[in-house]
């Protein structure tokens, strides 16, 4: 249940686009004047919730100093190819040409898997420890996922994980013909 503080408490919401933008002094004057309070009832919100999804954008992985999107695919080789990084995720490389595909993929896979994640990464680990994994909801919803059947008797993953492995291997029978 949401408090009542919260409920009355006027929130400042405002779209601010797509692209950078910095609030008008006005606005910087009102988000200022009310922080305090404003981090502390999200505070308290996150805190008597009981499922809270996280997400981020590229750019909490680019302070640990990965590439953003728009430049993980500034490479030669793709360049001279006139490829940009969304050129490169179409899945139809997988077929056309598998090692563009998983060069590409697999040199992602080596920048994350040897670059030092920021202390950003560790609060969050350390927070959803403390109030998120071990909470009864969480129990719950894993006890579920392990034990949840469809029809065939397989679980909702076994199933997804079959059904790209027989994905991969049509395509690779086609790409044999």
């Amino acid at each position: 249940a949401v408090s009542k503080a919260f409920v009355e408490t006027p929130c400042l919401v405002i779209a601010m686009g797509a692209g950078p933008t910095a609030p008008s002094s006005e606005l910087r004057t009102q988000l200022l004047a009310n922080l305090e309070s404003q981090c502390a009832l999200a505070a308290q919100v996150i805190r008597k919730a009981d499922v809270f999804l996280l997400c981020t954008g590229a750019g909490f992985s680019a302070d640990s100093g990965l590439a953003i999107y728009a430049d993980v695919a500034k490479l030669e080789a793709y360049s001279a190819r006139n490829l940009d990084y969304s050129d490169i995720c179409q899945p139809r490389w997988l077929a056309m040409e598998p090692e563009l595909f998983w060069g590409f993929w697999g040199q992602c896979y080596n920048d994350y898997r040897s670059t030092a994640p920021h202390e950003g990464y560790a609060m969050v680990d350390a927070w959803a420890d403390k109030w998120f994994r071990k909470s009864t909801v969480a129990e719950s919803i894993r006890a579920r996922l392990s034990t949840d059947k469809l029809a065939d008797g397989q679980s909702p993953r076994s199933r997804m994980i079959a059904e790209q492995q027989q994905e991969q291997q049509q395509q690779h029978q086609q790409q044999q013909e």
